[in-house]
């Protein structure tokens, strides 16, 4: 199925403590999680937009403070649980990298900390 339009926008929750790296006018609450509604290209370098594009995204635009709590070495921080549609990113297995996954308009991707200091 190919997107006719340039956009895409997804629906993006940040839970367990992610929600205070991102930028106050980004986020609202909606029942009660924090979640940002973003718009990107539908294509990235003629390709279609993916999980990566996502990351790299949040993090050059989205992140106020501590980027390093969110990612590192080119990609999500080990500890930072991914679904995308309710589905965790780890188990898919289509034979494609996990941030090579193709996004599609309304898509829903949430990012879960399973870090926390103590």
């Amino acid at each position: 199925m190919s997107n006719t339009s340039d956009k895409l926008t997804l629906i993006v929750e940040f839970s367990d403590g992610l929600d205070t790296l991102i930028k106050d006018d980004l986020l609202k609450k909606v029942d009660g999680r924090p979640q940002a509604t973003l718009t990107l290209a539908s294509e990235h370098s003629g390709r279609p937009t993916s999980i990566r594009d996502l990351v790299e995204y949040i993090r050059d635009n989205c992140i106020k403070r501590n980027p390093e709590l969110f990612y590192m070495e080119n990609g999500v921080r080990p500890g930072i649980l991914v679904l995308i549609n309710d589905v965790d990113w780890e188990l898919t297995d289509d034979g494609v990298d996990k941030y090579d996954q193709k996004l599609e308009n309304n898509d829903n991707v949430v990012f879960i900390s399973t870090l926390h200091g103590g």
